[in-house]
Parts: structure tokens; sequence; C-alpha cells
């Protein structure tokens, strides 16, 4: 059941989804748990439940996605065209100042000799190619999650690309370009040894354009009223969960039957993927952007849940960081404070805390002193067709000019 909530009229065309920022909070925190050292906690290990935040890049594609492509439509609605040269200068100025102050104190800490990673891996993540190098066996341990934001400019180039020569059809298009990722994945599983085998590069763009392509495929889709109104009709948040664990429970139930396994939910949650990745995470985003009047949407609109997806990007980017060097102070065995964190003592509970505190002010520093301040510049150099976020309202729109 829904619960009515009135919504102004103008919120309708200010481009921005509040339900998103709650997705990206869940996404980040799941991959910091994942980076994290494991939690102990009463005497039990959470290592095998925190492996699970590894979805959230997974969510963070499904939302890049499925809110890119929305932003795209909406200013061909509005303006009568995709500028994609506006396109790309907002999408620098959104992504690159960010990463590119983490990789100069990145390279701050290497000449330091804190760190062993390559200047390699350093390069490229500079060029936006460590997923093409990202090896299991041999990760960059600062530059390794650089993979994702390679990943997502080269959907951006693809999509931004596709949509800007295909006028009509483009459903088709997305779908033969999402089928022509997919069938060489399903394919691949096949070969033993090269470049076309996901074990040997599993971060690769082939790999991992399944989300991104299907949420823009569904965003497109959802332009046609037929459709729109059916998931307004149908497809509840509650309707999207429940689906989702009826398919798990049926998935571990279908494996104690056949294969006769002990049913472990978490030792078994491996195999969604990418059913979960592609499917399942898409699901929940439209169910909850479509049905705003919801609990579930509400609780996604929190004001603390909004602020962490606000800062989400400086989240991700910094964590790796902040735990490294924090392990090095507390941790290694030359620590010079390691003495301060002692097994059971009041320090040992403080240590966890006083960690993520230190990661969220240093995002939030981030945020505010290069993201944002980017984030505008680029809107005034290429003004959009609605202003996305309310901190960005006050900036002109190519929609109100025209």
């Amino acid at each position: 059941m829904t619960e009515v909530r009135p919504r102004s009229p103008q919120s309708v065309r200010t481009g921005y989804l509040p339900s998103l920022d709650g997705w990206r909070a869940i996404a980040v925190i799941g991959v910091m748990m994942t980076h994290d050292r494991s939690w102990v906690i009463f005497g039990h290990s959470l290592s095998t439940a925190m492996g699970y935040g590894g979805y959230g890049v997974y969510l963070f594609f499904a939302i890049s996605g499925f809110l890119i492509t929305t932003r795209i439509l909406e200013e061909e609605a509005i303006c009568g065209q995709f500028d994609i040269r506006r396109f790309y200068i907002r999408r620098v100025f959104r992504i690159q100042p960010a990463a590119l102050a983490y990789l100069a104190v990145v390279s701050v800490v290497m000449l330091a000799g804190l760190s062993r990673d390559s200047w390699f891996s350093w390069v490229s993540a500079l060029c936006l190619f460590t997923n093409f190098t990202w090896h299991p066996w041999s990760v960059p341990t600062l530059t390794g999650h650089f993979w994702t934001l390679a990943v997502e400019e080269h959907f951006y180039i693809l999509l931004s690309v596709t949509l800007w020569m295909v006028k009509r059809y483009r459903a088709t298009a997305l779908a033969v370009l999402l089928t022509g990722f997919t069938l060489p994945l399903a394919a691949s599983y096949g070969i033993r040894h090269g470049w076309y085998l996901p074990a040997n590069t599993p971060r690769s763009t082939q790999w991992q354009l399944t989300p991104l392509l299907l949420a823009s495929l569904v965003a497109v889709m959802l332009r046609r009223k037929v459709l729109l109104r059916l998931v307004k009709a149908m497809l509840y948040p509650w309707v999207a969960f429940a689906g989702t664990l009826g398919i798990i429970v049926g998935k571990l139930v279908y494996a104690e039957l056949r294969y006769h396994l002990t049913f472990e939910p978490l030792h078994h949650l491996p195999d969604m993927y990418p059913f979960a990745a592609t499917y399942l995470l898409i699901l929940w985003i439209v169910a909850t952007v479509f049905h705003p009047d919801s609990w579930t949407t509400r609780v996604l609109e929190l004001g603390w849940m909004r602020f962490i997806g606000r800062i989400s990007y400086s989240l991700y980017l910094w964590h790796v960081l902040v735990f490294y060097l924090w392990t090095l102070i507390f941790f290694t065995p030359k620590a010079p404070l390691g003495h301060l964190i002692q097994h059971g003592g009041v320090l040992s509970w403080l240590e966890m805390p006083a960690k993520y505190a230190a990661i969220f002010i240093v995002a939030t520093l981030s945020y505010y002193t290069i993201e944002r301040p980017l984030i505008r510049m680029g809107h005034r150099l290429a003004p959009p067709a609605t202003p996305g976020r309310p901190e960005l309202a006050d900036l002109p729109s190519s929609g109100s000019q025209g």
C-alpha cells in the first residue's frame, strides 16, 4: 500500500530524482564495507556478508544508466535537441576535478614511498583505462577502484553518440547494443583463455556494460505512455522487493533439491550475478522513482540518506586512500600509533567509528571545495535543460532560455 504525499508540480521539471540519492547512499556504503577489513562482532566475522557490498558498484551503474539517459531525453523534450557538446562539458566538470585531486594526493603518497603501486597503474587511472589493466591477481592498492570510472566514461561516450546519431528506434538500437555485449559474455564462459575470458579481464568494459545499457534501455522504453502507466499501476516497491525475495528463495530451493546443497543463503548469493546486477537492481530503482509516495521511497529520501548520496562520489574516491593510510598508521608491524589500538580496549571500539568519521570528513571537504564548485562551473559553461540538484537551481538552464 502507498501513502498519499503531495508533491510540488515544479519538482517534475527540475530533473532531480531524490530517491536516487538514497540508492547512491546504499551503494557507496556497500562498497566501503567490501573494501574494509572484516568486522568482528561478538567474536563472529562479517566478512561474507560484507563481501556482497560489491553489488553497490552495479547499483551505481544502474543509477547512471537510468539517470543519464533520462536527462538526455528530458533535454530533447524541452529544448528540441540533445547538445552533445554541452553534455561532455558537464560530464568533465562533474567527474574529473575530484578524480584529479585524488590522483594528485596519491602521487604524493607514492613519491613519499608509502605505497608500492606502479606509476603505470597511476597513469592508467588518469587516462581511464584501468579497467583494461585490472586483474584479480594484481590490483593496484590506491587506484584499482578507478576501473568503475573508466567503465562509466566509456558508457557515456557510447550512449551519447548513439542517442545523438539515432533519432528514431532508439529502443531497438539500445537493445541491439545490449544483445551485442550480453551474448559474447554468455558465450565466453566456454573459452579457456584470452582477452575474451571474464575470469582474466573481469573489469573490462565489454563485460561491464550490461547493467548500464539495460538501465538506459528501460529509461527509453518508459517514454512510452502505455508502459509508464503500467509501471505506475503495478510496479510498486513492495512488488519489486517481493519479486526479488521470491527469485532468491526459489534459486536456493532449486539448488538444495537439485544438488542437495546445504541451505546457506550467503554462500549461494554470488550465483545471482549477472541476473541481480542487470535486472533486479534496475527493477528497484524504477519502482521507487515512479512511486514517490511509497514508504520505501520516503526512507530513501530521508535527509541523511540524501546527504550521503550527494557526497557518494567523493566517498567512493577517497575511502580507499583513507583505509590505506589508516592501516599504515595503526595496523602495520611498524605502525607509529599501533599501540593506541589495544585489542578489547576502549580504543579498539572507537577505531571503527573514528575511521568512518575521517572518511566522511574528507569526502565532505572534497564535495564542497572541489566537486560542487566545479559542477556549478560546468553548468554555467554548458547550461542543462533542467538544473538537476536543488543546489543548482539558481543557475541558468537552456530550457528556461528556449
